[in-house]
């Protein structure tokens, strides 16, 4: 059992959120502004692999029920 830092799994997860934001056909990268008008929510599994993606709009609320509702499947997989 390997508990110390994987230096790899920094690149997983890039080349994962790349991948789910090519899976959900996002066009653009919010990479102006202070980062809290509009974004976005990834959920990441236990092992660090995008299970499921929000994107913000500054005009709707945060779709907080839906994001409840995948994490808890999350947790639910993982028992």
């Amino acid at each position: 059992m390997f508990l110390g830092f994987d230096p790899t799994n920094i690149f997983k997860l890039i080349m994962n959120s790349k991948q789910m934001m090519q899976d959900l056909k996002v066009s653009s990268w919010n990479t102006k502004g202070e980062g809290l008008l509009q974004g976005g929510w990834i959920l990441f599994d236990t092992d660090g692999t995008p299970v499921a993606a929000f994107q913000e709009d500054a005009k709707k609320r945060i779709p907080i029920d839906k994001i409840i509702e995948e994490a808890t499947k999350i947790g639910a997989s993982k028992k």
